[in-house]
């Protein structure tokens, strides 16, 4: 694969709103901002609670509903006998699977097909069991990070309390003080916290959203995530921030891209300038032979045309499935609609097992139209070209650059300098001040233990 590829890659991927690449990359700037001013507020203690929670949260969110449906399939899909790699979308479809199997790039996918079909229960249950196993697995892992957090911050300043009770009285008397557990703080160690219910999820066209786009699987786990965090925050105004700090993360990680490619396409369109195709598709070859070959023109006319006037879906799919060199069917597959699998031969062909998205084929057969139109009127057809690459390229890492720029610095900063106005010009780690609060309180009605 060579640079200029990985580089269409990785484009595509900031630029798609199904990929969790953008995600990281907000994620990696709101860790670091609030790393950053907690530590420059509340010093080391909140400095290395906030590492901890961010860090630790960050990896969770990123990796562990991935890497619990990895597990799931080396397991239970395993024991089943029903392979991970086929959609449940296509088996619950008994023409969409007929079509499938027919048109089955080798004996390997038609057996594989044909073993999910025998099953079609089993299938559904295993989906549907991955999707929520992996879920619940991942809140659980977060909920033991929170806990550990927790415990490791009430010690700090337990800690830090004692050293500098230290420097102004006897070191022998307080050198082995223990703190007894303080009713007001009892979620540091021994708050119960349950793993959000979701309901009963049926496959209908709602559900299967959220089971089958990573991106929606992520959401719903940071709303589990945010309630936790509201529910035990320490203090009411850790509450305060966490509700800043989730709901800004929440906005500008899977809703504020939206609303400016949007923007940044309408204004594109104006210019006559459409980059509403996917990265790899615009810096591909194809894209040139669509605005300077007569024969490509034809192929997508002709794809668009039975497109619109099939009625049943099956049809589509078989048209779909039988015409593998149309162009837009190539583009489909650039833009990752389309997932390929190579056959023995070698040769790359259309995976059945993998869902095919109508609605995504729509977009497409639009946004191609559009580049089209525009391109074949454009005076210079190469001048047109690099100027959608270019403002492709830049509407990507603008669209990301704001949002990261929002997360990592304007939401933490404007954080920290409302809660310095609520403690009157004090940034301290608040946690940390209301439990030394009742430290005190303990050590001067002399209800400190000594061991």
């Amino acid at each position: 694969m060579s640079i200029s590829s990985i580089g269409s890659q990785i484009l595509s991927k900031l630029g798609s709103p199904d990929s969790r690449i953008p995600m990281a990359a907000k994620d990696i700037f709101n860790c670091a901002g609030y790393t950053y001013f907690s530590y420059d507020a509340g010093g080391k203690v909140e400095g290395k609670d906030r590492f901890v929670d961010e860090i630790g949260t960050g990896a969770i969110w990123l990796f562990g509903i991935p890497a619990y449906k990895k597990l799931i399939d080396k397991t239970v899909y395993k024991a089943a006998k029903i392979s991970p790699d086929v959609d449940v979308r296509v088996v619950k479809d008994s023409k969409y699977l007929k079509k499938a199997i027919e048109n089955a790039p080798d004996e390997k996918v038609i057996n594989q097909l044909k073993k999910a079909s025998e099953n079609v229960s089993k299938t559904k249950g295993l989906a549907l069991f991955k999707f929520l196993a992996a879920l619940g697995l991942t809140m659980i892992s977060y909920f033991m990070l929170t806990k550990f957090k927790h415990n490791m911050t009430k010690k700090s300043i337990e800690k830090e309390f004692l050293e500098n009770q230290v420097l102004s009285e006897d070191k022998n008397k307080y050198n082995n003080l223990m703190v007894k557990e303080n009713p007001k703080f009892k979620d540091f160690n021994s708050k119960k916290s349950e793993t959000p219910s979701f309901g009963s999820l049926s496959l209908a066209k709602t559900a299967e959203e959220f089971m089958f786009n990573p991106v929606k699987n992520m959401l719903l786990l940071d709303l589990g995530i945010s309630t936790e965090r509201l529910t035990g925050a320490r203090t009411k105004g850790e509450f305060q921030e966490y509700g800043i700090k989730e709901g800004s993360f929440l906005f500008f990680v899977y809703f504020a891209g939206k609303i400016i490619k949007n923007g940044i396409n309408k204004g594109a369109e104006l210019l006559k300038l459409p980059i509403s195709l996917d990265t790899k598709l615009i810096q591909s070859s194809l894209s040139k032979d669509m605005i300077t070959k007569e024969k490509v023109q034809a192929e997508i006319k002709e794809f668009a045309s039975k497109f619109k006037s099939m009625t049943n879906n099956d049809e589509i799919y078989e048209y779909i499935f039988k015409n593998g060199e149309n162009a837009v069917v190539k583009a489909a597959k650039k833009s990752g609609i389309i997932e390929t699998i190579k056959d023995s031969k070698g040769i790359e062909k259309i995976d059945t097992r993998k869902y095919i998205d109508l609605n995504k084929i729509e977009e497409l057969i639009n946004g191609i139209e559009k580049f089209i139109k525009n391109g074949v009127n454009a005076p210079d057809k190469k001048a047109y070209l690099n100027k959608i690459k270019g403002l492709k390229v830049a509407s990507s890492l603008l669209n990301v650059a704001i949002c990261c720029f929002a997360l990592g610095y304007i939401v933490p900063k404007k954080m920290y300098e409302l809660r310095k106005k609520n403690q009157n010009g004090n940034d301290d780690f608040h946690v940390k001040t209301e439990y030394e609060k009742e430290l005190k309180e303990k050590q001067q009605q002399g209800t400190l233990n000594k061991k």
